[in-house]
């Protein structure tokens, strides 16, 4: 979550930081339950499926881990 965070728009996933210690899949996963919570959003941008955190989520995220 703070990766998204950091982010200053939309992201695909398959452009996961390389640090992240998940697994692919678990990585799906772990995207996939977000969103279920509403916690992450998908946007459509054309053919492209891009992902970012609900805006007040973002900022509580980046105020935490300052």
């Amino acid at each position: 979550m703070s990766w998204l965070a950091n982010q200053n728009k939309a992201v695909e996933i398959s452009k996961k930081p390389a640090l992240l210690e998940l697994s692919p899949s678990e990585f799906l996963k772990a995207v996939e339950s977000l969103r279920r919570r509403l916690l992450i959003e998908k946007v459509q941008k054309g053919d492209r499926t891009l992902f970012q955190l609900q805006p007040a989520i973002a900022e509580y995220i980046k105020e935490r881990i300052k």
